[in-house]
Order: structure tokens, then C-alpha cells, then sequence
């Protein structure tokens, strides 16, 4: 197959076979990147001496060019579509695990993380482009919820299989194994899925970026999206790191055991993203408004951070569970900003969401760091008065979003 060549439409089965499968190749290991070092963590920190503050710069630098790259990496999809831009950008995140995998020094880390959030910061959007080209519209929600799941399963990757990698192989390894895995991730994008032109985008490119613009003023995006990005951004933060040395210094755990509870907790997040839809789309049915549904989720998110926050070490696992698990509430946000602005808009307005999510996840495993930094360090542990300053910090700033959320809002609530 020519694979530039525009391909006869493909239907069932086959259609998922060679559309989705190699979209969820690439998403796949988005998520393993993204939490490896929740577990890898001891290795990093023995091999150069790192510090609270620069372990959390080093692992929020994904996060950092994952949001920077949403709005250009969304015009260039939109121009050039999804197969092309994001077989293109795995190999940049290949590239990135492989100088970080030959780093001998924490600038070189902190390049080779930077370039692995930024090669696969597309993986989502891609897919759910793919999936408006070639599958019925009303298969659109069955299919996001699929591929939340494989981010899931990635996520899950990223928890006890690391842990039991790490006794055969040393973490030098292990980023080159992800390197090839990311190659052949963008080889089954690019060689399998068809290709298929979409109509050019509206307007010109400047056009395009001032519709962003438009979008960032508007109040409604910022009362309805901070809450979202903040509980997402709190979780996905904390899960990618700090859980993991939480569970060894406050709950005490040794590596083994930290490593089967995120795994639980990775799984929660997949079991959750699917529940809370589910949920969402129930009480829409019996008259109750996304939005109060939306809150209610975030709520009961902040309130479940609680314990942690407070350093109750004894019910980790149930703990995790339930925070990581009820996060994804914040996921129901898409589908209340899109249905806020006009159709055209709408690619717009997720990724720019997606943008201050993760600017938020990359301010939250950064700032947890300098704050945990303040304390000393003992024994190569880290105390847990600095996890319950920097974790309240990040629970204050969640619960203030929510009730601006209920604030702005109300008139919704009443109708409720």
C-alpha cells in the first residue's frame, strides 16, 4: 500500500484493525512516559544526586512541552492530519528516551524528558481527529472511552511491570526498550492507517490563532475549565511522581508494595474515566444537568484528597483509589466547553483546555518538589511535613476552583 495514497474506505472489524489499533500503539506508551518515574525514581535520584526540587523539574519537563505543544501540534494537524503529524512526533519522543537514557547529567535528563513530553503531547488529539475522518460520529464516545482505558493499561505499565523490569534490566535499558517501542509505534501509524484528506481549515492560519485568543478571554472557558484542570492536573501530577515517594516516606512501603499500589491506582483511573461517563450520561437521562454532575465529581475528588493531604498512611491503597479514581470527573469539562462555543471552534477549545491542564501538572510536580526541598532530607527519604504543605497547597487551590465552578454556575444548579 502507497501510504500517502487516499485508500478505499474500510469498514468494520478491519476499520478498527487498522484506524484504531495503531493510535492506541502510540497513545499507549503517551502514559507509560509520562508515570515511568514514579517508580524509577530511586534510580534517578542515587545516580546524580538529586534533589526534592530538581526531580520534580526533571519529571514535570514533560508536562512543560506537552502544553506548549498543543496549539502549534493542533494547527499542523489540522493542516497536514493526524497520521503524519503523529508518526512524525513519536520519533521525537524515541529521540527523547534515547538521551535520556545516555544522559550522564541532569541538564541532559531534563532535554531528554522535555523531548519525550513534547513527541507524544499529540497522541490523544491525533486519535480522536482519526476518529471523526473515518467512524460514525454517534461511535465517537465508545472510542474515546477505549482509548482512555489503553492510556489506562499504559499507566498500569508504568507501575509493578517497571518495578519487576528494573530487577533484569537497569533504567538505562528500559528507556531504550521505550525507544523502540515509540519507533514502532510511529511505523504502524504511518504504514498502516490509510490516509484520508479532510477538508482544509477554515480561515487563515492567524485567523486560527486568534480564535485561541478569544477562547483564553472568555470567562465561562476559565470558570468550567480551571476546575478540570486542576483536578486533573492535581492527579495526574501527583500519580506520575510524588505518589510514589508519598507511599514509601509517609505510608511506609517498601518498593514492591509502592509499586502494587499504583498500580491499583493507574487502574482506577481507566475503571473511573469510564464510570463517571457512564454516570454522567445516566442522571442527563433522569433530568440532571452535565454541569451538576461535572461538580458534584470534583467535589467529592477534593474531598477524597483529604486523608492524603493529612499524611493518613495507613488506608494508602483505598486512599489512592478513591482520589485517582474520581479524577477523571474532570474529563467531563470537554464536552461542557465544546458545546459552549460555536462547532468550528470546538478542536480549539479541548486542546486549549488540554494546554492549561498540563501546564498545571507541570506546576504541580515542580512546585511539590521545591516545597518537599524545604525540609531535610533523611536517610534518602524525604519528610512528611514537606508532603503535607505542598499537598495542602495543591488541595487549596483545587477546592477554591470548585466553588468558583458552583459559583459561576448557579443558575445551571438551580435548574437542577
Amino acid at each position: 500500500m502507497n501510504a500517502d495514497r487516499p485508500a478505499a474506505a474500510p469498514v468494520g472489524t478491519r476499520l478498527l484493525a487498522i484506524v484504531f489499533l495503531p493510535f492506541a500503539a502510540g497513545y499507549y506508551v503517551s502514559f507509560l512516559f509520562r508515570n515511568v518515574n514514579s517508580v524509577v525514581f530511586p534510580e534517578l535520584t542515587q545516580a546524580f544526586g538529586l534533589t526534592p526540587g530538581s526531580l520534580g523539574f526533571l519529571t514535570s519537563a514533560y508536562f512543560l512541552t506537552f502544553a506548549g505543544a498543543q496549539l502549534p501540534l493542533g494547527v499542523l494537524m489540522d493542516r497536514y492530519g493526524p497520521r503524519r503529524v503523529n508518526a512524525t512526533m513519536l520519533l521525537v519522543a524515541a529521540l527523547g528516551a534515547i538521551v535520556f537514557a545516555f544522559a550522564e547529567g541532569l541538564p541532559v535528563l531534563v532535554l531528554g524528558r522535555a523531548l519525550i513530553g513534547l513527541g507524544v503531547a499529540i497522541c490523544l488529539m491525533s486519535s480522536m481527529t482519526a476518529f471523526v475522518l473515518w467512524f460514525p460520529l454517534e461511535r465517537m464516545a465508545t472510542l474515546v472511552g477505549w482509548m482512555l482505558l489503553v492510556g489506562a493499561l499504559g499507566a498500569l505499565s508504568a507501575t509493578k511491570p517497571v518495578e519487576l523490569a528494573l530487577r533484569v534490566i537497569d533504567w538505562r535499558t528500559l528507556f531504550l526498550v521505550l525507544a523502540v517501542y515509540a519507533v514502532c509505534a510511529s511505523a504502524a501509524i504511518f504504514i498502516v492507517v490509510p490516509e484520508k484528506p479532510a477538508a482544509p481549515p477554515p480561515g487563515s492560519l492567524r485567523g486560527q490563532v486568534a480564535a485561541v485568543w478569544t477562547i483564553l478571554r472568555n470567562r465561562g472557558f476559565w470558570s468550567i475549565g480551571l476546575a478540570a484542570a486542576l483536578v486533573q492536573g492535581v492527579a495526574i501530577g501527583l500519580l506520575g511522581l510524588w505518589a510514589g515517594p508519598w507511599m514509601r516516606d509517609v505510608a511506609g512501603l517498601n518498593r514492591a508494595d509502592m509499586a502494587r499500589d499504583l498500580l491499583f491506582a493507574a487502574s482506577a483511573f481507566g475503571v473511573g474515566a469510564v464510570l463517571c461517563s457512564l454516570l454522567s450520561d445516566r442522571l442527563a437521562q433522569r433530568g440532571v444537568p452535565p454541569v451538576a454532575t461535572y461538580l458534584g465529581g470534583c467535589l467529592a475528588c477534593s474531598v477524597a484528597m483529604i486523608p492524603i493531604v493529612l499524611g493518613c498512611g495507613s488506608a494508602s491503597l483505598l486512599l489512592w483509589i478513591l482520589f485517582i479514581g474520581l479524577s477523571p470527573f474532570g474529563t467531563l469539562s470537554y464536552a461542557l466547553l465544546a458545546a459552549r462555543f460555536p462547532k468550528e471552534m470546538a478542536g480549539r477549545v479541548v486542546t486549549a483546555l488540554n494546554m492549561v491542564t498540563f501546564l498545571l501538572a507541570f506546576a504541580v510536580q515542580f512546585g511539590v518538589g521545591a516545597i518537599i526541598n524545604l525540609w531535610p532530607v533523611v536517610d534518602d527519604r524525604y519528610a512528611p511535613g514537606g508532603y503535607q504543605v505542598a499537598f495542602g497547597m495543591c488541595w487549596l487551590l483545587q477546592v477554591a476552583s470548585v466553588a468558583w465552578l458552583a459559583h459561576a454556575e448557579r443558575s445551571n444548579l438551580r435548574r437542577s
